[in-house]
C-alpha cells in the first residue's frame, strides 16, 4: 500500500471514531441519567460541535501517527 493512502485511511478512520465518541457518550449518558433532551440542545451539542471538534483533533493524530509509523519502517 502506497505511504499517503496509509496517512490518508487512518485520517478517515480518525474523523469517524473522534465523530461517533462523543455522539454515543451523549446517548449512553442520557440513556443512563435518565435525561429527556426536550429541545434536543444536548444532542444538536454533540453533533454538531463536540463531534466535528473531536473527530478533527483525533483524525490529526491518527494522520501524524501512520506518517510516523510508515516513515519507521521505510528506513
Amino acid at each position: 500500500m502506497n505511504r499517503g493512502l496509509k496517512i490518508f485511511l487512518a485520517f478517515l478512520c480518525g474523523l469517524i471514531v473522534g465523530w461517533a465518541i462523543p455522539v454515543l457518550c451523549y446517548i449512553l449518558a442520557t440513556n443512563y441519567f435518565g435525561v429527556f433532551d426536550r429541545d434536543g440542545g444536548g444532542a444538536m451539542g454533540a453533533i454538531f460541535i463536540a463531534g466535528p471538534a473531536l473527530a478533527l483533533l483525533l483524525a490529526i493524530a491518527a494522520a501524524i501517527v501512520a506518517a510516523m509509523r510508515t516513515a519507521q519502517r521505510s528506513t
